[in-house]
């Protein structure tokens, strides 16, 4: 890099100094051999924060969260995509298998009564969390540990909690940590409780308490949210954040068109003539008491105007693509909400076999990844592993810990005959396992099985159509005797 004379004047004098100006001008250089980091015209206006996750998000975490609240309530198409998330990512509920088959019957038992409220089951507060999750960004779950005398075999309940129960304004140093947004940490950076409100800041009758906030150990709190978005986050914000705007502009746009035809609707001819006696049309009856001229026009009428008399009919401005901006839009909402163009209108009119099942394949992962990275491992797991913990501590399990899988809710097929061929191909190949291929489907494979050789009409067939050995077919035909046996004759 070239240097003028101040520059080797400087550096003479003061080395120190030389160096921090070249640096500083490298600096620029860089900077401007990215078209994004260039100055001018065009990026007038834009101003891009170096601030904290939780630093950027806290002074429009509120109004971000009560505006996307609003579509969720009112516009149906944001309604639709968050329905859609939560029924294709919870469905019926993610299901746990625990490898001890005492604990999976306890846990049958328990989650029929988890809830504190008494309403849901366990995967009914799954689809209720992942709906909080998806609309306000963040959601609270606070284990509820119950008395002896309640009568419960595991003495565990979950109690779901919007996040605005979270004082968000609590903020500042305490001993041995600090506090920011209403989450405690040491000193160390480690989540160790969360100072939350006895009820709901927003509610209807407040009761007669004061408005303050409590400290609840992390260890009583699930706090969950996007985690993954970015390093450091301490809260999250709404995924509808990105469509916001785009949502609101559509609502408006589309309640500007009919405004606009109801008013055209409204002007059917303007009659200019110096005789206030005129008519275009034919009088009718008007209603007593009213002195407005109500008038006439009917299909093939001829009528005839005097010299100086002219009528003009009002002709509306047809849109100019009207259906063509209504659909760039919601492709941009879909964009927005992580959902398909079809899934978010119901629209399938454009779509074939190969494109519909690409969208849905690239659904399946984001969903995948919501579920695996996020849903089960913050809320699902810790949930088993309180479960087991209580369990063992009540006297109804002899270990502490325990191994669980999870099977999530299936996506149905676009095109069964297909898909369950190539499911068939990958397990002839031995490169996915039978039971695998049943957990992919959502279901429990030793339930598979078992209500398989249960069923009396059932004979298991080797896969494919491959030729029976000797030992299969006698099986098979052992088989078909068990049933004609069965069979009254």
């Amino acid at each position: 890099m070239k240097t003028n004379f101040i520059d080797r004047a400087i550096e003479y004098v003061a080395p120190g100094i030389a160096a921090r100006r070249m640096r500083a001008r490298v600096s620029i250089h860089a900077a401007r051999g990215f078209d994004g980091a260039k100055r001018g015209p065009r990026s007038a206006g834009w101003r891009a924060s170096g601030a904290s996750s939780t630093a950027e998000v806290l002074p429009a975490l509120g109004v971000l969260r009560n505006r996307a609240r609003d579509l969720v309530r009112n516009n149906p198409h944001i309604r639709r995509a968050l329905k859609i998330l939560v029924a294709n990512a919870i469905g019926t509920g993610v299901q746990a298998k625990f490898t001890d088959k005492a604990l999976q019957k306890l846990w049958k038992r328990w989650v029929k009564v988890c809830d504190a409220g008494g309403l849901l089951d366990f995967y009914g507060l799954q689809a209720q969390a992942y709906k909080a999750l998806k609309e306000s960004g963040e959601v609270l779950l606070r284990f509820r540990t119950r008395l002896p005398q309640d009568g419960m075999e595991v003495p565990l309940q979950l109690q779901i909690l919007e996040i605005d129960f979270l004082d968000t304004l609590k903020v500042g140093a305490v001993d041995g940590g600090f506090i920011v947004a209403g989450v405690q940490f040491n000193m160390i950076g480690q989540r160790t409780g969360y100072w939350l409100f006895d009820q709901h800041p927003g509610e209807v009758a407040q009761v007669p308490r004061n408005m303050l906030s409590r400290f609840v150990p992390a260890s009583e709190i699930i706090h969950l949210f996007d985690a993954i978005d970015r390093p450091n986050a301490v809260r999250g914000f709404p995924w509808l954040a990105s469509a916001i705007w785009k949502a609101r502009d559509l609502d408006e746009y589309q309640d500007a068109e009919l405004v606009r035809k109801k008013i055209e609707a409204c002007f059917a001819a303007f009659v200019t003539s110096s005789d206030e006696g005129f008519q275009v049309g034919r009088t009718t009856a008007s209603a007593p008491g009213d002195s407005r001229r109500v008038e006439s026009l009917s299909p093939g009428m001829v009528e005839y105007l005097r010299p100086g008399e002219t009528v003009d009919f009002s002709a509306p401005a047809t849109s100019n693509d009207y259906e063509g901006n209504v659909r760039v839009d919601l492709r941009a909402i879909a964009a927005g909400t992580d959902t398909t163009y079809e899934q978010l209108t119901g629209d399938y009119s454009q779509v074939n076999f190969t494109s519909g099942r690409m969208g849905k394949m690239e659904f399946k992962r984001f969903l995948e990844q919501d579920l695996w990275l996020i849903f089960i491992p913050m809320f699902c797991e810790a949930v088993a592993s309180r479960f087991v913990s209580t369990a063992y501590l009540a006297g109804r399990t002899k270990q502490p810990l325990a191994d669980v899988s999870w099977s999530p809710q299936r996506i149905e097929f676009i095109d069964p005959l297909r898909e369950a061929n190539g499911i068939i191909a990958l397990i002839d190949a031995r490169l996915k396992s039978r039971h695998q291929s049943i957990r992919d489907l959502g279901e429990d494979p030793d339930e598979v099985d078992a209500e398989i050789n249960a069923d009396p009409l059932a004979i298991e067939v080797p896969i494919s159509g491959r030729s029976l050995d000797a030992k299969s077919a006698h099986d098979v035909l052992d088989r078909l005797e068990q049933i004609l046996s069965a069979v009254p004759q």
